[in-house]
């Protein structure tokens, strides 16, 4: 508890999502096209059937630099996602394999 009696563990009351699309050849783009989208934490996923999507922090990401952006799966694998401390959803670029996948982004504030 802190000093106003509040539980410090919750989630804020502030925060949001963002979808990604993956643009056609070269098939990268920076999250929210750029601007600034300040946070403390977020969340990322593919959606099930998305190629293989991977994320880079502060520049382009390359197919071979940045890490895989989990698929949302079934069963066990459902709740599959990446977890990232960033303070603006702006420093993550994208890269991916077909045009039109998505990552959606959960962020708190």
């Amino acid at each position: 508890m802190g000093m106003d009696n509040k539980q410090l563990d919750l989630v804020c009351g502030t925060g949001g999502s963002l979808r990604v699309t993956i643009p056609g050849t070269p098939f990268k783009v920076q999250a929210n096209s750029g601007t600034t989208v300040e946070c403390r934490q977020c969340w990322l996923v593919c959606k099930n059937g998305s190629s293989n999507i991977r994320v880079q922090i502060g520049e382009a990401c390359t197919a071979t630099t940045g890490i895989p952006v989990p698929e949302l799966g079934t069963g066990s694998l459902a709740t599959t996602y990446l977890n990232l401390p960033i303070s603006d959803l702006a420093n993550l670029y994208f890269i991916g394999e077909v045009e039109n996948d998505v990552v959606d982004i959960l962020y708190v504030k």
